[in-house]
């Protein structure tokens, strides 16, 4: 990237929030040579005993929306959520990662694009090199309990575990219980509802694999 490329990134950040929460705010601890990088209209609710952990990666929110566009990014912590980046992340405009009360997202390093939904209320590991398109949801609980004959709930929130170097492709769901294996591509709309093996191409509903794979970004 050119200096001119540069400078004009540098001037959609948002300077305020940017001071505020790299060196002022107690919320985010910078463990490391990370920064979080607000771009401007980057929304974070942070709430009382919540964290954002930042290793060697910078954190960036709300990147690459259109010009003169007031997109919007949200980053939500609940209280005594954490949050852990460790190598570069992106979250992408109209992209929303949220934490319940007491959830933790681990992520090593990925690409979080426009209008995906991550939501945890236990726990989701997100690995290194993971590109996330357009439109996927990935959810740990069901927002609403299922109740059995006694009263009790039968769909509690299950921890979401995503391998490194995955390709979670538009508008695909991932939901409480999965685990996705290193190098898998999960094709377009497939739904994620167990176990995937690593190195596959998986379709459908429920996604199964069709193939094996190697891609490259």
């Amino acid at each position: 990237m050119g200096l001119k490329s540069k400078i004009i990134l540098l001037q959609k950040v948002s300077l305020p929030k940017f001071i505020w929460y790299n060196f002022f705010s107690k919320k985010v601890v910078r463990q490391g040579k990370g920064f979080l990088i607000p771009f401007r209209y980057s929304v974070l609710d942070i709430a009382r005993g919540a964290k954002i952990i930042l290793h060697d990666g910078n954190f960036v929110i709300n990147y690459y929306a259109p010009r003169h566009s007031k997109s919007e990014a949200y980053v939500r912590l609940d209280k005594n959520s954490v949050l852990e980046i460790d190598e570069r992340t992106t979250v992408y405009f109209s992209a929303t990662i949220e934490l319940k009360p007491d959830a933790k997202i681990s992520i090593g390093s990925a690409v979080i694009n426009c209008f995906t939904r991550i939501v945890a209320a236990k726990s989701i590991t997100i690995g290194h090199g993971v590109l996330i398109a357009p439109e996927v949801i990935m959810l740990d609980y069901d927002f609403h309990d299922i109740l059995d004959e006694k009263g009790v709930p039968t769909n509690p929130p299950r921890p979401i575990v995503i391998g490194d170097h995955v390709w979670l492709t538009s508008k695909c769901t991932v939901i409480r219980g999965s685990k996705i294996g290193n190098g898998t591509v999960v094709s377009a709309n497939s739904v994620v509802s167990g176990k995937i093996r690593g190195g596959v191409m998986a379709i459908g509903n429920p996604a199964k694999p069709v193939l094996e794979v190697n891609w490259r970004a």
